[in-house]
């Protein structure tokens, strides 16, 4: 059963409809706020949860956390470093 969102070109509404079979999913359905059938089916993120080999929330928002610090600020050696590689590299390659 394959669950979509949609979003009202009318009243700009966002909605999701869970339908029983994919044919089943080709229908337009109606904005359950205006009941207009102006309405268009969003490209969704996809989830994937513990077992299955995606994070669980709370480890995302850890590994969030623990990049959002790491990726704050770089190192001056650290980008001295990769200046002096690509000059190398350009040094290499006349």
């Amino acid at each position: 059963m394959p669950i979509y969102e949609y979003i009202c070109l009318d009243c700009n509404s966002l909605f999701d409809r869970l339908w029983p079979t994919i044919a089943s999913a080709q229908e337009q359905p109606t904005c359950p706020e205006c009941f207009g059938s102006s309405t268009r089916r969003k490209v969704s993120q996809v989830a994937v949860l513990g077992e299955l080999g995606g994070l669980t929330p709370q480890e995302r928002s850890a590994s969030s956390a623990e990049s959002a610090g790491s990726a704050s600020y770089t190192p001056k050696e650290q980008i001295e470093k990769l200046q002096a590689n690509r000059q190398r590299k350009r040094e290499q390659g006349r």
